[in-house]
């Protein structure tokens, strides 16, 4: 694969994984967009990216608006001519007891998670067939396989970024578009401190660089890979829950129980006729 001259689409990429994607191909010599909400740390990445000798668009929006989506993959034609990589990384956490769930909270998250992924691939089809190649990689999560607890809104979202990328494998068969998913294990970013703020988070197991994300986007791209789970490890865990699902939903339940007094919270609201 011949990086330097091609042109990336990189979502979520102050910080973490898409930080860490967008220095990768600046490093490939890949012409790149990078897209975040957070304008000032977006920018510090586009400086990083810059000085590995290649040209930079920074677009900082919120990817929950359609529009804007669709206009990060507008802004990359108009500027680069072409779009040959859409990394779709961008996402937020919902870490919160079922109860406590709002549909705001659904809105939104189903939006940054599923929706504008796929807005900006339907956008990105139309460069990618002029040219007569394309690659898209989803960034997903192991929760995209098995609903942790207090992660039904998150797991949705990404059971759906999943689908919808084992959909594309058929859908886009013969156009020499590539699509392709990676499920996301534990990852060490940001991620875990905002979810954290949200409800405490059970997990304390060891925690990996966002380096083996982004070597297993261009693993994705250089060999044609259309699904990988990273770490490896956690392909165990969906066999597990894939032969014995009754004995993985009893273990979920024990390792991280709801407390008996967040139900009687929420029967009392309910019972006094309070929505949330």
């Amino acid at each position: 694969m011949e990086y330097r001259g091609k042109v990336a689409v990189i979502t979520g990429a102050s910080s973490g994984i898409g930080k860490q994607i967008a220095l990768d191909c600046a490093r490939r010599g890949t012409r790149v967009v990078i897209v975040a909400r957070r304008a000032v740390l977006l920018e510090l990445v586009a400086t990083d990216c810059r000085a590995h000798g290649v040209e930079v668009e920074a677009l900082a929006g919120d990817l929950a608006e359609r529009s804007f989506a669709e206009s990060v993959v507008t802004r990359a034609v108009e500027r680069f001519g072409r779009l040959d990589i859409l990394i779709n990384n961008a996402g937020i956490p919902k870490h919160k007891q079922f109860f406590d769930v709002t549909p705001e909270d659904v809105d939104y998250t189903m939006r940054v998670n599923f929706m504008a992924p796929a807005y900006m691939t339907v956008a990105a089809l139309r460069p990618m067939l002029r040219q007569g190649e394309g690659y898209i990689v989803n960034i997903s999560s192991g929760a995209g396989k098995i609903p942790p607890p207090r992660e039904t809104v998150y797991a949705a979202s990404k059971f759906a970024l999943t689908g919808f990328t084992e959909g594309l494998w058929l859908d886009l068969a013969g156009s020499n578009i590539h699509p392709a998913v990676i499920h996301v294990g534990p990852i060490d970013t940001e991620i875990w401190d905002k979810a954290a703020a949200e409800a405490p988070v059970r997990y304390r197991g060891k925690k990996y660089p966002p380096s083996i994300i982004s070597d297993a986007v261009f693993e994705c791209i250089e060999k044609k890979r259309y699904e990988m789970t990273v770490p490896r490890s956690l392909s165990w865990v969906f066999l597990f829950k894939a032969l014995l699902p009754g004995l993985f939903r009893s273990g979920s339940a024990r390792w991280d129980p709801v407390p008996a007094s967040v139900i009687e919270t929420a029967r009392q609201k309910a019972t006094a006729g309070e929505h949330r």
